[in-house]
């Protein structure tokens, strides 16, 4: 499938893992239920900037939107994370925008904590257990069937940055050996590919990831970038992969606390043959992130 990859960032969300469910915090759902003057804000920004398309995660590491057995098997998804996802693609095309759904995060598999009711992580087994994963399937499908042709979703991104799970650094308890980990992918990808019609891609966390997705067929190679990852994973040499001739974007970048600005960023990586690049990010408080600093990088590659 060829892909245009156009100018995007990422959100990445208005609640980590709480725009699309229920749960204790947040009863009655995620973003359908809500007031939208904050989001309204965010995305007229964004498209006055240049953004065409924004990456927003979805399911994350399972503490909304999903329901679950007392042994951790997925049960369900909630009715109600359809009318989350209704309500923002509503959202982004009211602002000429489409969307970058991300449907689970690495942090799936992050050591299990317990705030106020709500299970955070905790949650690898699923994937090492074939009856278990096959009803995560069963619970990302009817997400993927209700919007798998809908215009407003410009591509769907399996899994945030799956290849931290593979690390030697991580305890045993919380790491899969990559064969798993390539199968975990593999099925997912096929389950999305039955019920959607849109490219796919997956937003791994450093090109050293490639061999995880080499597999799948994907629509976009997307990959990410950090200062931390330099030594191992330069941004200005992308490795070879002659399995595919998929488009290059780089996913993530950071956009503060870097030794590099992001206009430098996205210079190196255009350079470096990405198609696109996408900051790090609008909304999210963490120390890589500028909203500010985001929407001057994407008007920035729309001005040159």
């Amino acid at each position: 499938m060829a892909v245009v990859l156009l100018p995007g960032l990422n959100l990445p969300w208005l609640r980590y893992g709480g725009d699309f469910g229920a749960n204790a915090w947040s009863p009655a759902g995620g973003l359908s239920t809500r007031h939208h003057d904050e989001v309204h804000h965010l995305l007229d920004r964004a498209a006055r900037a240049g953004t065409r398309v924004v990456r927003w995660f979805v399911l994350c590491d399972g503490r909304a939107g999903i329901d679950f057995a007392p042994d951790g098997t997925p049960t369900r998804l909630q009715p109600v994370v359809l009318d989350d996802m209704a309500c923002a693609l509503d959202l982004l095309s009211a602002h000429g925008l489409r969307m970058m759904p991300v449907l689970l995060d690495f942090t799936w598999a992050d050591a299990r904590r317990i705030v106020d009711e709500v299970a955070l992580g905790g949650r690898i087994a699923v994937l090492r257990d074939a009856v278990a994963r096959h009803a995560l399937w069963q619970v990302v499908d009817p997400l993927v069937g209700a919007f798998g042709r809908h215009p407003a979703i410009a591509c769907w991104d399996l899994w945030n940055e799956p290849d931290w799970l593979v690390q030697s650094w991580r305890p045993p308890a919380r790491r899969l050996p990559p064969r798993r980990l390539r199968q975990v992918l593999e099925e997912l990808a096929l389950h999305v590919r039955w019920h959607a019609t849109q490219p796919i891609t997956v937003g791994l966390a450093s090109t050293r990831g490639l061999p995880l997705v080499r597999t799948l067929g994907l629509d976009v190679l997307q990959v990410h970038w950090y200062d931390p990852l330099e030594r191992r994973a330069p941004l200005a040499r992308r490795p070879p992969v002659p399995w595919s001739d998929a488009p290059w974007l780089l996913g993530e970048y950071p956009t503060r606390g870097s030794a590099l600005a992001p206009d430098a960023i996205v210079a190196t990586a255009l350079g470096a043959g990405y198609a696109a690049a996408w900051p790090w990010s609008l909304h999210a408080d963490d120390r890589s992130s500028d909203g500010e600093a985001a929407l001057r990088a994407v008007a920035g590659v729309r001005n040159t």
